[in-house]
């Protein structure tokens, strides 16, 4: 072998054992950081007690209420994304029908309001003209009238003539027709005509069309207001509806008079009840989806036209009912990022236990595995249970 061969041979060797060296290396580091990760989660396990025990006195302090793991037939449901919206027929934009500056507004946002009470006053030169039209067009047409009467006595002792009679009648006519026109214009600005004439001809006044509340105000004092524009808008909140949509292939799951289950933001953990009312007879084509209303009782005014929220369809014609498992609600709590509950085991004694879950009807929650049937878990209080849970593991730490 010639001593080129040689030392390329000897240089390659050189260079598949650094390989080697650096693959084994990597790995070492790899394999190390995955047993520390592993050894971080087995440590945060540990840290964590799987049991709370109170004593007499601390437990009738926090009034734990308990619920029985058991077997219930429970409606498949199906949750989607929907936003609350004003019903059409119960929502009022306020506007002016003509041109003018705005003299005084009554109400702001929030206001409860009732039909006919005045919202905003305009003062219009179009309004004032018309008024003024109206009063000139109601004296035409007295003085028409007092003229008929007159022919009419003349006509009768015979000493005018037939001619001037129908001349004067005609003049009538035309007078009360010109009055009909005066109040017609009035009318379409909105104004109803009055006897006598307000003390300023010129004001107009808004007036709400239906009781509700005012949920839009667009107007301040001195601005000048258009007939295209919406300065109040009032909405009656004694009923919404819930706009969703469900995709083409869960439209089978959704039919008319289903109970639907409302959640919103701004009232965590409580839930609203409402009925569909109407699946539309159409898919949109871009998104796949077909639309679904329902229709939301709302007494208490308590949910806002434009509020996002979770709906729950239940009782899918699609399925017959199922026996499953089911604890409260309530009684879930997350520990450590897994959905946990307390299981009564003694008097006084917790443990904590990881559980999976399903379907949901309610304030009701099935359970995929973590619980047999009869286990008796704390539900109302569990959340105080945890908190407990967290200060006995800061204690064992210090």
């Amino acid at each position: 072998m010639s001593r080129l061969n040689y030392l390329t041979l000897i240089a390659t060797m050189s260079m598949l054992a650094l390989a080697v060296s650096l693959i084994s290396t990597s790995g070492c580091k790899k394999n190390a950081s995955e047993e520390e990760t592993n050894e971080e989660e087995a440590e945060a396990r540990e840290a964590t007690p799987d049991q709370v025990t109170l004593s007499a006195e601390a437990l009738e302090s926090l009034r734990l209420t308990y619920a029985r793991a058991e077997e219930r037939e429970l409606l498949p449901s199906l949750e989607v994304p929907a936003e609350i919206v004003a019903v059409p027929d119960r929502r009022a934009t306020v506007g002016p029908r003509v041109a003018g500056r705005v003299v005084d507004v009554r109400v702001n946002v929030g206001d409860p309001v009732e039909r006919g009470v005045p919202l905003v006053v305009l003062e219009s030169d179009e309004v004032g003209r018309a008024r003024a039209d109206l009063i000139a067009a109601r004296a035409r047409a007295a003085v028409a009238r007092r003229k008929l009467d007159r022919e009419r006595g003349l006509l009768e002792d015979r000493i005018t003539s037939r001619r001037a009679f129908e001349e004067a009648e005609g003049d009538q006519q035309v007078a009360e027709a010109d009055l009909r026109a005066a109040r017609t214009r009035l009318a379409t600005f909105g104004v109803t005509p009055s006897e006598p004439a307000p003390r300023n001809p010129a004001r107009v006044t808004l007036t709400s069309p239906m009781s509700g509340t005012v949920v839009m105000r667009s107007v301040h004092v001195g601005q000048w207001a258009r007939p295209s524009e919406t300065l109040v808008e009032v909405v009656d909140l004694d009923e919404l509806w819930l706009q969703a949509s469900v995709y083409e292939r869960e439209m089978r799951f959704v039919d008319v008079d289903q109970p639907v289950q409302v959640e919103v933001r701004a009232f965590p953990g409580e839930v609203f009840r409402g009925t569909v009312a109407q699946v539309a007879g159409t898919l949109d084509e871009r998104t796949r989806s077909i639309g679904v209303r329902v229709v939301l009782p709302n007494p208490e005014h308590r949910l806002r036209p434009g509020m996002f929220a979770t709906a729950r369809i239940q009782g899918n014609p699609a399925h017959e009912p199922r026996r499953l498992l089911v604890i409260p609600r309530a009684a879930l709590q997350e520990v450590l990022g897994h959905r946990s509950v307390f299981v009564k085991v003694g008097n006084g004694t917790f443990e904590l236990r990881r559980v999976s879950t399903g379907e949901r009807e309610g304030e009701l929650v099935e359970i995929l595995d973590g619980l047999s049937p009869g286990d008796e878990v704390v539900a109302d209080g569990s959340f105080l249970l945890k908190g407990q849970l967290l200060r006995s593991t800061l204690a064992e730490e210090e």
